[in-house]
């Protein structure tokens, strides 16, 4: 039950990859059709077999959804000259015995996707908007809203630049966070790293409890010192439901272009405890 569950209506009950088949396809046109470990638990199902589901329960006019998951697959396979029942032959996958190759330097006849159909440097579609919404066609770096370079008298108390969103390698998004046994790989708790340099000028030592702050929230965690970490920066996993980072930043903190969050470019300070 990860935070994005509870915040469903209905949580179907898929079941785990051990319990399923799978369609995988790799670099260098490998590809395999995985087998089950075991069948589904209890009540569980594969996601397809719920999506199937549920589309013969709306009567969905479909002849993919009115078939099954493997004549489906066979469908997307046609191009490859494969099937499922092939591919059963071969548990622990096989080379596409024809794979297509890309299509090289594709540009010089189809151009690229820009109004102009070329590479363009400074974007016409941004052009249109420079006298209404300040955006600039030339690529130029604008500091973002909560910066050293925009928000000056706000780094007064907020100094540090916060950097969240990194992920350790042993999870998986944020699921696996809840194995215990994943989570003994590190110490057990959350932690946010800084600069040795600093947490010596705040009397920080490592393993202390520290407060992060915002303009927006506050969470408490560790304190890991490592010299990965620049000075005067902050550095959080994202993941943590005992921590979460995401508190600290405004729900529309956001670039004005692409939309993406924040999570490299906020202010915070830090308190021992």
């Amino acid at each position: 039950m990860t935070d994005t569950c509870k915040h469903a209506d209905i949580v179907p009950p898929a079941c785990t990859s051990v319990e399923r088949s799978e369609l995988r396809c790799y670099a260098m046109g490998y590809i395999v059709f995985t087998q089950p470990v075991i069948p589904p638990l209890y009540e569980s199902r594969s996601d397809v077999d719920i999506i199937y589901e549920l589309a013969a329960r709306l009567g969905l006019d479909d002849p993919l959804l009115k078939a099954d998951y493997e004549a489906s697959l066979d469908w997307i396979l046609q191009p490859s000259g494969m099937s499922v029942a092939e591919l059963k032959k071969y548990p622990g996958g096989t080379f596409v015995p024809n794979p297509m190759k890309p299509t090289e330097r594709k540009y010089l006849n189809s151009g690229f996707k820009t109004p102009s159909g070329k590479m363009e440097f400074k974007s016409r579609v941004l052009e249109k908007y420079e006298g209404k919404a300040g955006f600039e066609a030339l690529p130029v770096y604008t500091p973002p809203k909560y910066s050293r370079e925009s928000t000056s008298e706000l780094i007064q108390e907020y100094p540090f630049v916060l950097n969240t969103g990194s992920r350790l390698p042993m999870f998986v998004h944020t699921r696996t966070y809840r194995l215990s046994w994943i989570r003994s790989l590190r110490p057990n708790h959350p932690a946010a790293d800084m600069n040795p340099s600093d947490a010596s000028r705040l009397g920080i030592s490592q393993d202390d409890s520290i407060r992060i702050s915002s303009p927006k929230d506050a969470i408490v965690v560790k304190a890991n010192l490592t010299q990965m970490v620049q000075p005067g920066v902050i550095h959080m996993y994202h993941g943590h439901g005992e921590a979460d980072v995401n508190v600290l930043f405004e729900g529309d903190y956001l670039d004005p272009l692409s939309g993406y969050p924040g999570f490299k470019s906020a202010l915070c300070k830090v308190e021992k405890l």
